[in-house]
């Protein structure tokens, strides 16, 4: 059984380098979730999270400084959308 909880989150930004942090971030998020999908559209659609995890993982990780969780939120995102 899956759960999907949606919360609203109001973010203070008003610290420019927080703000900037925030926008950098969300960049890298975009342009990983666009690899991935190039990757599954390159790749005959193979949408199975672990093989993707176990392919793209590292390359998440490394090519877009993403955290584990956001690492892995990326592939669930993109598989999702699909």
């Amino acid at each position: 059984m899956e759960i999907q909880i949606t919360i609203k989150v109001k973010l203070n930004l008003a610290n420019a380098e927080i703000a900037s942090s925030f926008t950098n971030t969300m960049e890298q998020y975009r342009l990983a979730c666009n690899y991935v999908s190039e990757y599954i559209f390159n790749h005959d659609f193979d949408m199975q999270q672990s093989r993707l995890s176990k392919v793209l993982y590292t390359n998440l990780r490394s090519l877009f400084m993403l955290k584990s969780q956001m690492a892995q939120s990326v592939i669930r995102t993109v598989i999702a959308r699909y």
